[in-house]
């Protein structure tokens, strides 16, 4: 039985295949842009061919991927929108208000605030309160006249951040199951869900960044799901995560904010395998691909993480 590694780069799709009693085997094929899931399929197509590996022997199935990644540094992703409790729309554009040039007399945006421009986030009237407590009911036909507005504007996936949904999420939930009732197919990501902490700011960017990588990541994925079973692979595909953990596709598909450091941290623990093998234990790794080069500390055996 065989277990495959896919690492997916701006430039080349890298297979690694191990065996039983074989050495490993490397396969680097030409990355897809325009559909990356091709390059996968392809690379599972030579194992047989190449190595006699048929698709039926493949016990795991692991991946690592920068398509996330490369969506927002090339800042590739589709329109997203935001809806937010009234009076707060300007969150993401405002961030801490923490500027590297203070004095500088004309600033650059410091925030990111091409996830969803001005005309792509909309207030709601509703509000609760930090104890959880409705202060203002949900105005649902304010919910509906934004997501028809952020539709016909072209929208293809939309954040919802309310005041304290990470205490009571009713309104947001509320919210998205009127929006699901109009575009069933528009990607919603909620942060009572994705990330229900405390601090408006943060929550804000990481929901809309979940949202705007959304619909790239679930059609990828689900194509290279549907893939996959065609050629007849039995193991289910698992996702590396950012923070090192791997997760089903389906899971992935839900969070795909998890997947932004996805391919780097791959590289990181690969890094740290080989430091351990070497017997060093601090060490720098460097990881080159086609569109970023990503850095990591190891120290004392183990990657140093941070939020």
């Amino acid at each position: 039985m065989a277990e495959i590694g896919v690492d997916i780069g701006g430039t080349f799709t890298d297979v690694v295949c191990r065996e039983l009693g074989q050495p490993l085997r490397v396969m680097k094929v030409p990355t897809t842009r325009n559909d990356p899931s091709k390059a996968v399929l392809e690379a599972a197509r030579r194992l047989e061919l190449d190595w006699g590996v048929p698709a039926s022997d493949i016990a795991r199935f692991v991946h690592g991927t920068t398509v996330a990644t490369n969506a927002v540094i090339e800042r590739k992703g589709p329109k997203t929108g935001i809806l937010t409790t009234e009076g707060f729309k300007d969150i993401l554009e405002i961030g801490r208000q923490i500027r590297h040039t203070l004095y500088a007399a004309v600033l650059d945006p410091e925030e990111p605030g091409y996830l969803a421009p001005g005309a792509f986030r909309h207030e709601i009237i509703e509000r609760i309160d930090p104890e959880g407590q409705k202060i203002t009911a949900l105005d649902e036909e304010s919910v509906r006249t934004a997501a028809r507005r952020l539709v016909d504007s072209g929208a293809q996936g939309v954040a919802i951040c309310f005041l304290y949904s990470f205490v009571n999420p009713s309104h947001e939930r509320r919210a998205a199951e009127i929006i699901r009732e109009m575009y069933p197919d528009l990607a919603l990501s909620l942060s009572c869900e994705v990330d229900p902490a405390f601090r408006e700011y943060e929550r804000t960017v990481v929901t809309t960044f979940d949202a705007y990588i959304k619909p790239v990541i679930d059609k990828y994925l689900a194509n290279l799901e549907d893939g996959l079973e065609s050629l007849g692979v039995p193991a289910p595909l698992q996702i590396m995560q950012s923070r090192g953990g791997i997760a089903c596709s389906e899971v992935a598909r839900q969070r795909p904010v998890r997947l932004f450091l996805s391919g780097p941290a791959a590289g990181v623990i690969g890094a740290q395998m080989v430091g351990q093998a070497a017997g060093v234990n601090d060490l720098i790794s460097v990881d080159i691909g086609g569109t970023s080069s990503d850095i990591a500390l190891i120290r004392a055996g183990e990657p140093l993480i941070r939020p």
